[in-house]
Formats: structure tokens, sequence, C-alpha cells
């Protein structure tokens, strides 16, 4: 079993098969024990992509540091949401625009955005990946309309690099942040 990531205010394990396989039944019981966590029942397990994780991890496991992550606040052990990234470094699909870079995604419980969650396990998982990979660059995308990642995006540091559109959510604005060493600020 791979070690979380830690944040001040979350935990971030990974999820693996098995948690995927049971988040996907819905079974919150189970998957929570093996989070060790609550799963709200309010939790769009919906708005996360957990077929896809877990169709990549059965063609790859060795993928699974990189995917899928719950977002688990440390102090009331509930699971707020999940962070990951989409692939491994340096994906075909971003040779175009950030061909050294890696895409993150996450999402906020409806009940715990605006309190910086999401910056914190950005910083977090992009932290992981710097130190532990050597990754420098990381690319958001994010629709139009979706004002606040926009906001969280730009006062992280990073800057649109282009556009795409999306099968499944439309237009996405592509934002990209490189680093020569990890900023003093963010540790």
């Amino acid at each position: 079993m791979l070690e979380p990531i830690l944040a001040r205010r979350l935990i971030l394990p990974a999820l693996g098969i098995p948690a995927l396989e049971t988040l996907l039944r819905g079974d919150r019981g189970a998957a929570g024990v093996m989070l060790d966590c609550h799963i709200p029942a309010d939790l769009a397990l919906t708005d996360m992509p957990l077929e896809r994780r877990l169709k990549q991890l059965r063609e790859d496991a060795s993928e699974e540091p990189w995917l899928a992550r719950a977002m688990i606040e440390r102090s009331s052990r509930t699971m707020i949401g999940y962070i990951g990234f989409h692939t491994p470094p340096r994906p075909a699909y971003l040779a175009e625009i950030a061909p050294d870079g890696v895409e993150l995604g996450y999402t906020v419980h409806a009940a715990h955005r605006r309190q910086g969650y999401a910056r914190e396990a950005a910083f977090a998982l992009m932290h992981w990946a710097y130190a532990e990979h050597d990754q420098k660059c990381f690319v958001l995308s994010i629709s139009p309309v979706n004002v606040a990642s926009t906001a969280m995006a730009m006062s992280l540091g990073f800057v649109p690099c282009g556009q795409h559109m999306d099968e499944e959510d439309g237009l996405e604005i592509i934002f990209d942040r490189r680093f020569k060493t990890w900023p003093a600020e963010w540790t």
C-alpha cells in the first residue's frame, strides 16, 4: 500500500483498485473502512472519474501513485473530495502544449469549498511530484465559466497556455506552471 501524502489539514491516500471498485459500487461504508474515514452520503461520487482511473490501474498498476487520491480532512476524518493527476508525466495528449507536463484535477465537496482545501491539496500533490519525481511542469484544464478554479490557478502562478474542447466538459482553458526550484513560501 502506498503512503498517503500529508498536508497541514489533509491526508491524501491513493485510491487503489479495491477502493475504486468499492466506491463505484456505492458502498461508502466499506470504502470508508478501507480509507479510514467517513464518506458523506451527499459526496457526489459521480463527479469523480472513478471508472476511468480504475481502467487505467487495471491496464498499468504502476500508475497508482499518480492517479486518484481521496481528500480526507484530518480533524474530522471526513472525505471532502478527491485530487490526482490524470496520468503519469509526459502523456501524449500534452505533447503540443506541455510535453514535460502532468495534468492535475480535483473536486472539493460543496460543503467544504472556499476554505482553501483545493489549494492545500494541490500544493501537497505538486510538491510530492516535484520532490519525489523531479516533476517541474504542471497543467490544469478549467472551464472558462469556473471562476473559482480559474482564480485559484492564477493565484498559484498558473498561466493560460492554450485551450481545447473536452468531450465531456466542453471548452477548457489550459494553464501551466513551471518550476526551476520549489517556492520557499510553499514549504
